[in-house]
């Protein structure tokens, strides 16, 4: 009598983990999905933004490839080169220089258009554009 009743928990104890493993094997954790590749910042924009109580547009190109970025900008304010161009992400951040004026550019990009904030001597500002 004590052999039946000793298969009989081994069979309980049987399906008990095989229930226990098919359960688990029919959840999967949510993935995340993954990170947009990295900004490729080459090419040409355009730009709007607002100083002075102006309304500013103009361009800018930048060309080369990753840690060795070069670029200008020219805008209704002038001509600016391009310096200290990065990219981090969806992000690119670059210094724009002139005679008369330093600026500092952040951007975000969403596909091609961008968002961002420029800093120069005391003034700032909101810009926005788009990749050519």
């Amino acid at each position: 009598m004590k052999r039946p009743i000793a298969l009989l928990l081994v069979g309980l104890v049987v399906a008990a983990c095989s229930q226990s493993y098919g359960g688990a094997a029919a959840t999967t954790p949510e993935q995340t999905p993954p990170a947009p590749p990295a900004l490729d910042p080459v090419g040409s924009f355009d730009l709007r933004t607002e100083a002075m109580g102006s309304a500013v547009t103009g361009t800018f190109t930048i060309s080369g490839s990753p840690g060795s970025y070069s670029g200008s900008m020219t805008t209704d304010m002038g001509g600016f080169g391009m310096s200290d161009i990065k990219v981090d992400g969806q992000e690119l951040s670059f210094v724009g220089e002139s005679p008369d004026v330093v600026v500092f550019f952040l951007l975000v990009f969403d596909g091609d258009s961008f968002s961002g904030e420029w800093d120069a001597e005391g003034m700032s500002g909101v810009v926005t554009g788009t990749k050519r």
